[in-house]
């Protein structure tokens, strides 16, 4: 990583693209165009190297019966670390309740890693503010997925989260766990595994809702998108 620091004024006049090659070559290594914070008079720019895999995403929600509200919540992000994340939140049944619950779960999640929160102390702090939301019992499970974009390394943390898959080399494996959701115990703790991607594996991540009907459809169908956009 390399910041620099100027005058806001310079950055209209500012030939970035030809910086951002510039110091690749001083520095013997690639970098992105960087990110741009501004703050009074200075202006902040962060080159971060670029890394080996990129991340494609897409997503699609399906309310329960005739709600007009669905129940679960998800969101998508790359943090200034050269990570993709991925998080899905099952609120507690259906409709209204169950979305309001699921979305602060996913928003409160979110912020808090962007903050630079490890994933442990987050989990803590939004099964706080689950237990003490409100009178009546709030779940949510929380499914995360983080994929360092420089080593492939990817990290799944669940809690009461349903099955994800991953497709490698034309084949589907599955990853789950049997840990308890969000806003139950205290001692709430993610169930973790680990492993290594390669371009072009794909993750698919999802709420139970899409296995009540049995789990070995998922297998065929996630082989066939393999030539498809993640959307």
């Amino acid at each position: 990583y390399v910041e620099v620091t100027l005058p806001s004024f310079k950055l209209a006049r500012l030939p970035v693209a030809e910086i951002t090659a510039e110091l690749s070559d001083l520095c013997e290594t690639t970098f992105d165009l960087p990110a741009i914070q501004e703050a009074e008079s200075t202006a902040k720019l962060m080159f971060a190297e670029k890394a080996n895999l990129s991340a494609e995403f897409g997503r699609a929600q399906i309310p329960y019966g005739n709600s007009k509200l669905c129940g679960d919540c998800c969101d998508f992000f790359l943090d200034n670390r050269g990570r993709a994340h991925m998080i899905v939140s099952d609120g507690m049944g259906s409709g209204g309740k169950a979305a309001i619950d699921a979305a602060m779960t996913v928003s409160l999640l979110t912020k808090l890693i962007n903050a630079g929160f490890e994933f442990d102390a987050a989990l803590k702090m939004v099964n706080s503010a689950l237990l003490v939301k409100s009178n009546e019992e709030s779940l949510s499970t929380l499914d995360l997925a983080c994929v360092d974009l420089y080593t492939g390394k990817a990290e799944f943390l669940k809690a009461g989260a349903a099955p994800t898959f991953v497709l490698r080399s034309g084949t589907v494996g599955k990853v789950e766990s049997m840990s308890m959701p969000a806003g139950i115990l205290r001692g709430v703790e993610f169930e973790k595994s680990t492993m290594t991607l390669r371009e072009g594996d794909i993750i698919v991540m999802i709420s139970d809702g899409v296995i009540l009907t049995g789990i070995d459809w998922m297998y065929p169908q996630i082989k066939l998108s393999k030539s498809l956009s993640a959307q």
